[in-house]
């Protein structure tokens, strides 16, 4: 079982939810795994993931954190790791891809280290192996939030006075793409 789920569930919901078995959602299934494990059930937990790439998709597969209810974090760090933390007392678990543990399992360190061509690693042959090495490639830590990543609520809103839009008050007197800093121009 992995994330309480069969491997046949757990490999048909990667491939449901991202569109392929991707290999860092697969490794980020077994990471999840760990740390709801060590947060422990009845716990109220919030996230934060370390990358954008995969790992944010397992934590909002496998838990019920995402980035659009705001109990997931992302925090563009280009690290392999998650936090599940207690949102009331700030206590929780880090867990992390070992690279040293790796290198037992050279497919899954060649991958993550980029250092083997996509094409002449099969998907295949790499989750093969991931489900090899299992947790055993990862590390884990208890740990205490100290800078508090607090949900965001919306707050005031308003009408622009140049497009029309509601925005949040916070952005100034017009929203950002008003003010030119969007992120497209009208055509």
């Amino acid at each position: 079982m992995i994330c309480g789920r069969s491997v046949a569930e757990f490999l048909q919901e990667i491939e449901k939810f991202h569109g392929y078995l991707a290999p860092g959602l697969v490794l980020g299934g077994f990471m999840v795994d760990r740390a709801l494990e060590l947060i422990g059930p009845g716990v109220e937990a919030d996230a934060i993931v370390e990358t954008r790439y995969c790992l944010p998709d397992a934590v909002q597969l496998f838990t019920p954190c995402t980035y659009g209810n705001g109990w997931m974090k992302v925090v563009d760090w280009d690290k392999f790791a998650l936090t599940l933390y207690d949102r009331h007392n700030l206590n929780g678990y880090r867990v992390w891809l070992d690279l040293t543990s790796t290198r037992s399992f050279p497919n899954l360190y060649n991958w993550y280290m980029q250092r083997v061509p996509k094409h002449d690693l099969p998907l295949e042959v790499l989750n093969q192996t991931i489900f090899e090495a299992g947790r055993s490639v990862l590390s884990s830590r208890a740990i205490r939030l100290t800078d508090l990543f607090q949900r965001s609520k919306k707050g005031p809103i308003a009408v622009c006075p140049r497009c029309g839009e509601a925005y949040p008050t916070r952005q100034g007197d017009r929203c950002r793409a008003c003010q030119g800093n969007g992120y497209y121009a009208p055509r």
